[in-house]
């Protein structure tokens, strides 16, 4: 296994060392033009990425508090049950214990769903936001002439200058895009 990631780490620093010459003349080859998108910067700085933070945000608000309160309300019965052990029979006493084992079961499986609830929620959101985001580049690129435009997480840019960066105009490309998709929903 670690003899694989030594493997593949060494084909890629050959690939990149056979590449850097050649990226370098393209770069002053006429008519190539490239840039990169820092992807994590335009999800969050772009008004829709904002808004889908505000969501799940509020999302996770509203489920912690419902967490907490039935946490509260475990909380007074085991209190209650406690205090209630020393009266009950023993029967009495090992329902009430089974009734709460059960609630503690219901709770913990609240809890998880709640995790998976925001999982998803943040997957369909980033999901429609890079539909989206993937229509704006296209026509970024294609208006600017770009010949690639790379995303700088997943083609592992080790270093790039700043001056191909073009995820600014890509922010502001996209919230001009979003703002017309809702004038136009808005007209239907």
């Amino acid at each position: 296994m670690k003899h694989n990631k030594i493997f593949g780490t060494l084909i890629v620093a050959v690939f990149i060392m056979l590449a850097c010459p050649l990226l370098s003349s393209a770069q002053n080859t006429p008519g190539l033009k490239l840039a990169y998108i820092d992807l994590q910067k335009v999800m969050g700085l772009s008004e829709a990425g904002k808004q889908s933070r505000e969501i799940l945000e509020k999302k996770r608000a509203d489920l912690g508090k419902k967490i907490k309160e039935l946490e509260m309300q475990l909380n007074q019965k085991k209190t209650d049950l406690e205090r209630q052990g020393m009266m009950l029979s023993a029967a009495a006493k090992a329902e009430k214990e089974a009734e709460y084992q059960k609630e503690v079961r219901n709770f913990k499986l609240f809890v998880s769903d709640s995790e998976q609830e925001l999982k998803k929620t943040y997957q369909e959101l980033t999901k429609a936001i890079l539909k989206d985001l993937e229509k704006v580049i296209v026509k970024f690129g294609k208006e600017g002439n770009y010949s690639m435009i790379l995303g700088k997480q997943e083609s592992s840019i080790f270093y790039a200058d700043k001056a191909y960066d073009v995820s600014q105009q890509v922010i502001d490309a996209y919230n001009l895009w979003k703002k017309e998709q809702n004038t136009a929903e808005k007209k239907k």
